[in-house]
């Protein structure tokens, strides 16, 4: 069942299918391009005379320098004329909205590296990002979509292993808690940057349900299932809330932040987060974008903005 936006966004335009949009996909941790080749597809045939910029990037890189280079790569080659979306999934979506703060405001960006970036553990990155935007015109962002992205705060270790567990990998393996992309999602440090700005960017994120919305106890059965699922693979698992087996909804809804963010506390955008679900049937952090329910509450958003 379509969740009705017009409240928030307004009415969706005339015939939005004729339009030329430049969308911007970037996938989670883990994942490539390929991971969203399918919903590529799906917006091609959907909006039919939009630009689909799907690529890859090294996740494992810090939250903030991919999205400082998403930004890079939005100012220097794509279409300033055109109107432009931002979709990312899980951590794609800490990058989108990284871009959208430099896009929204690059001169602020620059002029709080230098005292910032110290405080908060990124040093090493200020020669690579310093005085990149402050020169370069502020982009517009029609819409941010942000697909079971933890938006409130800190990844459980838990949780981070808990996907490694569904890719039936091992942390130790796959990824290491050294990374800078896992610091930056089992650590405040990126979330007390945003915070740090203001943005009026219409922004909507959607989390998944491990469980069936029928569930009255939807946090007790979760919890069950993920220990029936994923007990022996991903020690130290604990989701309490209603969640996709990753990502907990209260963590995606940007309301419920632990820290005040750019874009319900300090920006002036309008928002909305929704659960989703299909038929009843759970909507999973990797699967998420393949649901049918979440592609058309994805292109209901990208109508009105």
């Amino acid at each position: 069942m379509l969740v009705n936006l017009e409240g928030v966004f307004g009415d969706a335009r005339d015939n939005p299918a004729i339009e030329d949009p430049i969308v911007v996909l970037r996938h989670g941790i883990f994942g490539a391009d390929s991971s969203l080749a399918a919903l590529t597809s799906e917006i091609e045939s959907h909006l039919p005379n939009a630009t689909v910029d799907n690529r890859s990037y090294n996740w494992r890189l810090a939250v903030l320098q991919n999205g400082a280079e998403l930004a890079d790569h939005i100012l220097q080659e794509l279409d300033p004329d055109r109107p432009l979306i931002l979709i990312g999934h899980s951590m794609g979506g800490l990058v989108c909205r990284v871009a959208n703060v430099i896009l929204s405001d690059g001169a602020k960006f620059d002029s709080l590296l230098p005292w910032l970036l110290p405080q908060l553990g990124y040093q090493d990155l200020i020669p690579r990002l310093q005085n990149k935007f402050s020169k370069k015109t502020n982009r517009k962002v029609n819409g941010l979509i942000t697909l079971a992205t933890p938006n409130s705060g800190a990844f459980l270790q838990g949780q981070v292993s808990g996907l490694c567990a569904l890719l039936h990998v091992g942390v130790s393996a796959f990824a290491s808690f050294q990374d800078p992309s896992i610091i930056d999602l089992t650590h405040d440090r990126l979330f007390r940057f945003l915070q740090q700005f203001s943005v009026s960017t219409p922004t909507l994120s959607i989390s998944g349900s491990a469980s069936s919305r029928f569930s009255a106890l939807s946090g007790q059965a979760t919890r069950k299932l993920a220990s029936w699922t994923l007990k022996g693979w991903a020690g130290g698992l604990n989701l309490s809330q209603p969640n996709d087996w990753v990502v907990e909804d209260v963590s995606v809804n940007l309301t419920s932040s632990i820290l005040p963010n750019e874009i319900v506390h300090h920006g002036r955008s309008l928002y909305m987060h929704l659960r989703a679900y299909e038929d009843c049937t759970s909507v999973t952090h990797i699967n998420i974008y393949d649901r049918t329910s979440v592609r058309n509450h994805m292109f209901s958003f990208i109508a009105r903005c």
